[in-house]
């Protein structure tokens, strides 16, 4: 089974570019900031971010979105699970991806949202 993760940056654009889920994501989240401009290094998903629940269960997308804050130390700090779907599926996966981020020292916002969608097709 080939694996898919990809990390959409921009979410007032991200709509057309998502995989086919089954609820629209509310449109509170597609006019957030991403804080995109502060990201010096995103995560890598590897092989043990992937949940146990989600193994074996055939073709399927997923969404998460985490809203964050930015204290100028180079984290996200009180990340919180704003939407995800399937629920739960890959809440965790998607917190501990976001902990991983490296943030520019010295940027401080107030409200950012990360999101990450997750993806399994069967190979052809």
């Amino acid at each position: 089974m080939k694996v898919v993760c990809i990390l959409l940056g921009i979410l007032p654009s991200f709509s057309s570019a998502l995989p086919a889920v089954r609820n629209p994501i509310p449109p509170e989240f597609l006019a957030g900031r991403t804080c995109k401009e502060h990201i010096l290094k995103d995560a890598q998903m590897v092989a043990n971010d992937w949940p146990i629940s989600a193994k074996g269960r055939g073709e399927f997308s997923a969404v998460v979105i985490v809203s964050y804050k930015l204290d100028g130390s180079g984290k996200a700090i009180d990340p919180e699970v704003v939407y995800s779907t399937p629920k739960k599926v890959f809440d965790r996966t998607t917190i501990n991806l976001l902990g991983r981020v490296q943030f520019a020292s010295g940027a401080v916002e107030e409200s950012c949202y990360y999101l990450r969608t997750y993806s399994v097709r069967r190979r052809r």
